[in-house]
C-alpha cells in the first residue's frame, strides 16, 4: 500500500506544480506595455541587401567589367547632381573628383568633349577619336601611357581606363561590346 500512497501523492504533486506553470503562463501572455512603447518609438534602420539597393547594379557592372583589359571605370548620370554621390554612380580604381565628373557630363551632353583636354584622377587625357557615341583619348602623360573611352548610353556615361600594357586596338573593342551585351 504504501506504492500506492506514494503515487498518488506524487500525482498530487505534478497537479500542483502544473497549476503554477499555467498560471505562470497566463501572467507571461499579458502584453509589456511599456516595453512595447519604447520599441515602437525608437526609429530602426531598414538596411536591404545589395541585391535590392538601386546603386548595386551600377556596382555589379562596373566590378565585372575592371579586370584585365580595363584597369578602372566609372558609370556616371547624365544629370548632374549637387554631391558627388549623385552624380558619380560607381566607380572602381579611381579617385575622380566633382569639377571633373562635370566637366564630363557637359562635355558628352554637349558633344564637346574633344575640345579640352579631359581629367580623370589628376590625369590628362586628349581625345584622339570621335564615334557618334563614343569618345577615345590617350594620356598626356607618355611615360605612363594608357588611355580613356567614353561611352555615352541613354541616361549615363561609362568611361573606362585601360593601361599602357594594353593596346587602343583591343580595350576598344572590348569595352564598345561590353556595352551592347551587357544591360544597364
Amino acid at each position: 500500500m504504501s506504492k500506492g500512497s506514494s503515487s498518488s501523492g506524487s500525482s498530487s504533486s505534478k497537479k500542483t506544480t502544473s497549476t503554477s506553470s499555467s498560471s505562470n503562463q497566463q501572467q507571461n501572455q499579458q502584453p509589456n506595455v511599456e516595453l512595447i512603447e519604447k520599441l515602437a518609438a525608437t526609429p530602426l534602420p531598414i538596411a536591404l541587401p545589395p541585391s535590392y539597393k538601386p546603386e548595386a547594379k551600377f556596382e555589379k557592372y562596373v566590378n565585372q567589367f575592371v579586370g584585365k583589359i580595363i584597369m578602372s571605370a566609372a558609370i556616371i548620370s547624365k544629370v548632374p547632381g549637387s554631391k558627388l554621390k549623385n552624380t558619380l554612380l560607381a566607380q572602381k580604381g579611381l579617385l575622380i573628383k566633382l569639377n571633373e565628373v562635370i566637366a564630363i557630363i557637359d562635355g558628352v551632353n554637349k558633344g564637346n568633349l574633344h575640345l579640352e583636354l579631359l581629367s580623370v584622377s589628376g590625369t590628362k587625357y586628349i581625345i584622339t577619336t570621335i564615334k557618334p557615341r563614343s569618345w577615345y583619348g590617350l594620356n598626356t602623360n607618355l611615360n605612363v601611357g594608357g588611355g580613356l573611352i567614353v561611352v555615352s548610353l541613354e541616361k549615363y556615361i561609362l568611361m573606362a581606363l585601360y593601361p599602357a600594357s594594353v593596346l587602343p586596338i583591343d580595350a576598344i573593342p572590348y569595352v564598345e561590346n561590353y556595352v551592347i551585351n551587357t544591360i544597364l
